[in-house]
């Protein structure tokens, strides 16, 4: 047998014990409660930072805020691409908007995010360590809950994008069904984008909304992974465009041709980044005309169509008969 005195510590501990289960129970119950009744909000926004490991580019960033007016929800989605090569693929803002005739609790299919307790989320984020991602999405949605601002991460995996049977968690495939359905409203979005891209001659004007605005002041940048600051690439869209890469005649032999017509960049040199001096030779005939073009040297890719350009070159009498030589620069 225990002396008394063991048996009063004893006692002590477990009455110590029980209490601090109660206490942790009531207080998860209170949280679940608190969860519980915290109201659907009337507005949020959504960061999206879609990658690829094809292109340029490689990297896409969205944001998404959707707002109660009272007659349903008003959509606004700004794409933020940022420069690829910079004479060819400069940073582009581009926005879209929607009304949706529909509550908040439609649009997220019923769900509150203000309930999703934070455990859950952690649950789903480990999945993520440790695994090669070549592609993928990542989402932060930033959401008022009674009165307090909380940000709810989820990472789409390549495997839940391409896979058949990907075994996507439950919280990250609610965020995909009902950011697909908001896609199929505001239309074409980075999923959406070629893989490759070699840009064009303009590219639109940054819009001027309150969200864009926002973006390019800084207001978002910290709920964006930081590997491009997205309020800077905002400003580079500002930025005039360089001017675009071109050929130019270095030399020509044994005169100069009348009004030249220059080839075209090929589509396919500026993609690869090629440039460089092509050589080509020709005989110039009893009418000025050029014909026997050969290509001697340069890089292939840069020496498209330059035999369609000298084709159409026209010379002066003094050179009628002659055979001559020319170099043309892309630059």
């Amino acid at each position: 047998m225990y002396p008394s005195g063991r048996w009063s510590r004893l006692a002590v501990y477990l009455a110590t014990s029980l209490l601090c289960v109660g206490i942790l129970l009531l207080g998860c119950r209170l949280c679940a409660a608190q969860s519980a009744n915290v109201g659907m909000p009337d507005s949020l926004v959504i960061a999206r930072h879609t990658f690829f490991d094809t292109g340029p580019p490689f990297d896409f960033y969205e944001l998404i805020q959707a707002k109660s007016d009272g007659y349903g929800l008003a959509v606004e989605r700004v794409l933020v691409t940022p420069p690829g090569q910079a004479c060819m693929q400069p940073a582009t803002v581009e926005s879209e908007n929607a009304k949706l005739h529909e509550t908040m609790a439609d649009m997220l299919a019923g769900k509150n995010p203000c309930t999703i307790p934070e455990k859950e989320l952690h649950h789903e984020l480990k999945r993520c360590k440790h695994r090669l991602t070549f592609s993928g999405v990542n989402v932060t949605m930033q959401v008022s809950c009674g009165g307090k601002e909380r940000q709810l991460r989820m990472d789409i995996l390549d495997r839940d994008l391409f896979d058949p049977k990907p075994q996507t968690p439950e919280n990250t495939s609610w965020t995909m069904a009902f950011l697909s359905e908001l896609d199929k409203t505001l239309g074409p979005g980075a999923m959406d984008k070629p893989m490759f891209s070699i840009g064009s001659a303009e590219r639109p004007r940054v819009p001027d909304t309150e969200l864009v605005r926002a973006i390019r002041d800084g207001h978002f940048d910290e709920l964006f992974d930081k590997e491009h600051t997205v309020s800077k690439v905002v400003l580079d869209a500002d930025k005039p465009l360089p001017p675009p890469p071109s050929v130019e005649i270095e030399s020509v032999a044994p005169s100069a041709p009348i009004s030249p017509q220059l080839p075209i960049y090929p589509p396919i040199a500026k993609a690869a980044r090629v440039e460089g001096l092509v050589t080509v030779t020709f005989d110039v005939s009893a009418e000025g005309k050029v014909q026997n073009i050969v290509i001697v040297d340069g890089p292939k890719m840069a020496a498209l169509g330059v035999e369609d350009a000298v084709i159409g070159w026209s010379f002066p009498q003094s050179a009628w008969g002659k055979s001559g030589q020319g170099r043309l620069a892309s630059i």
